[in-house]
């Protein structure tokens, strides 16, 4: 009875799931510039939309913080009682209307606490500055990982062009050898060889099909669309090499304008700011606060009473003759060491990075230079074996290694076609750049 009592249930929760999942109220978008699909990717993204939360809490948190540090505070309270000893009983209900009740309005303003109310707004400001750039930092990223889609999807639909156009050649050639293998002018070997070709790149296309497949599901569940949408992308690559400043100049910018190095720049402040709240709480702390209150009881008609005035003081906790406390000044000073420290080897671990990825680029920019030479190269080379094969001046190997290597340079370039405009990407992100200009309101 148990199963039957729970399944219904569990089947009924899982329907739910589902359809909350493919719910969507956004249009079916199908054509897409490199732009168009960055923009439709971070309009449609809910992690986006929880960081943008984040960020705005991040600013009333910063908000509050000055409220707290600067401003006075208020209270206002009304309370109503009536008390009865062990042997009282209730005895009617009107007893219970007339309690004793009062009302109460309180306010205190704090002139000076040593400084730490400065440190703490201090605190909050850099913390709110450090969130703007990590919310920043976070849309860059989210960029590189829809080129990235948007470029996969690309590349498997160059892919799939490169493996049918092989078919269609390895089709023609197949039944062209069959003709002459059945007129006598062809061998037996080199029919084989002619269909094997064949049946080979319709593996090579199937297989193509299948990853082409799974990057349209990929860009469509990125934008929570149907999964089997067609796309049509721009296919307008910009090859366009771009010539590298010197290293000593892209160093320079990363470490300027790089978002993590900003953040950690700011976070090394936040850690001078508690070195000196620490500290403060290791010495003799001061207040002057003004403050003010009334009240009344609202049984009768009594006047509002008033009370106000200004109050100041020192205290000391010395906690065990000072000893514990000169030990906390100690814990802080190496704290305190260590942030600059750790700070020093991110900055050697940021000049890294920054090399690797000019390398890399300069990588794919001298590779692009030479798959555009192989793949001329390749192309002519089979188009005269292909003649040479058709007046039986090659072999049927010889024309398989040939079209193997321009469908091998057809990939290759296709692929560095996508690499390297990612490339450029990853490079101008390395550096400090933005690769994307927005506002908040465009993420709306």
């Amino acid at each position: 009875m148990l199963c039957l009592v729970l399944f219904p249930v569990a089947a009924g929760s899982e329907t739910f799931t589902v359809n909350r999942a493919l719910q969507s109220t956004d249009p079916i978008l199908t054509h897409f510039t490199q732009d168009s699909f960055v923009r439709a990717y971070l309009a449609r993204s809910p992690e986006v939309k929880a960081r943008q939360n984040t960020l705005l809490n991040a600013r009333v948190n910063y908000q509050n913080a000055f409220t707290e540090a600067f401003l006075p505070s208020f209270s206002v309270s009304a309370t109503a009682d009536k008390n009865y000893s062990r042997p009282d009983n209730i005895r009617s209900w009107s007893e219970l209307r007339h309690a004793d009740s009062n009302a109460q309005a309180s306010g205190t303003w704090n002139l000076l606490n040593s400084g730490k109310d400065r440190l703490t707004y201090q605190n909050a400001s850099l913390s709110y500055e450090i969130a703007q750039i990590a919310f920043d930092d976070f849309i860059q990223e989210s960029v590189l990982s829809a080129v990235q889609i948007y470029y996969d999807l690309l590349l498997n639909q160059k892919l799939v062009k490169v493996y049918q156009d092989d078919l269609e050649i390895n089709r023609k050639q197949y039944q062209q050898d069959k003709v002459l293998y059945d007129n006598g002018l062809k061998t037996r070997s080199d029919l084989l060889s002619s269909e094997t070709n064949y049946r080979s790149s319709q593996l090579s296309l199937f297989s193509a099909q299948n990853d082409y497949a799974n990057a349209l599901t990929a860009f469509n569940i990125a934008l929570n669309q149907p999964t089997e949408t067609e796309i049509t992308l721009d296919e307008n690559l910009d090859q366009t090499l771009i010539t590298l400043p010197s290293l000593e100049q892209d160093l320079t910018q990363a470490l300027a304008q790089r978002h993590d190095v900003r953040q950690r720049r700011l976070q090394l402040k936040q850690a001078d700011i508690e070195f000196k709240q620490g500290k403060l709480k290791t010495l003799p702390s001061l207040f002057v606060d003004l403050f003010g209150s009334t009240g009344r009881g609202l049984n009768n008609h009594e006047l509002w009473g008033y009370n106000y005035g200004m109050a100041a003081g020192i205290s000391f906790d010395l906690g065990f003759l000072y000893v514990d406390k000169y030990r906390t000044r100690q814990n802080l000073a190496r704290t305190h060491e260590n942030a600059a420290l750790n700070f020093e080897q991110f900055l050697r671990t940021t000049r890294d990075s920054v090399v690797q990825t000019r390398n890399a680029l300069a990588l794919k920019m001298q590779s692009m230079e030479i798959s555009d030479l192989r793949l001329q190269a390749a192309t002519q080379k089979f188009e005269a074996t292909q003649t040479k094969y058709k007046n039986g001046l090659m072999s049927a190997t010889d024309l398989t290694v040939a079209q193997q290597a321009m469908v091998s340079a057809q990939i290759e370039h296709a692929r560095l076609l996508t690499d390297l405009e990612i490339a450029k990407l990853r490079y101008q992100y390395a550096i400090g750049q933005n690769i994307f200009d927005y506002s908040l309101e465009d993420l709306q």
